[in-house]
């Protein structure tokens, strides 16, 4: 069996901060593909599970200069993330 056909009831997913996105496997972070991510949301939509998202936060703003949100991969791919589950339908949890 592929990560990408794991089944449970919760998934905890990670995002980088060079932008990669890895999932939770039990005792560490592997790092999936857009279509191993797409099974894996689509999975847990059906079971009813919820999402925790780690990463993402961005960088720390001083205040002196622009946000870094449209260039920060993390914050990208946290996104990114969100929204594949949001469209799904799955609750997602964020933390830090």
């Amino acid at each position: 069996m592929g990560i990408g056909e794991g089944r449970s009831g919760d998934l905890t997913v990670m995002a980088g901060d060079d932008g990669s996105v890895s999932v939770d496997v039990g005792s560490r972070f592997v790092a999936v593909g857009e279509d191993d991510l797409e099974r894996l949301l689509d999975n847990l939509a059906a079971d009813g599970g919820t999402l925790t998202l780690v990463g993402g936060e961005g960088r720390a703003d001083d205040g002196d200069d622009a946000p870094y949100r449209e260039s920060d991969p993390g914050m990208n791919a946290a996104g990114w993330v969100q929204a594949m589950a949001e469209q799904r339908g799955i609750r997602v949890r964020r933390e830090v």
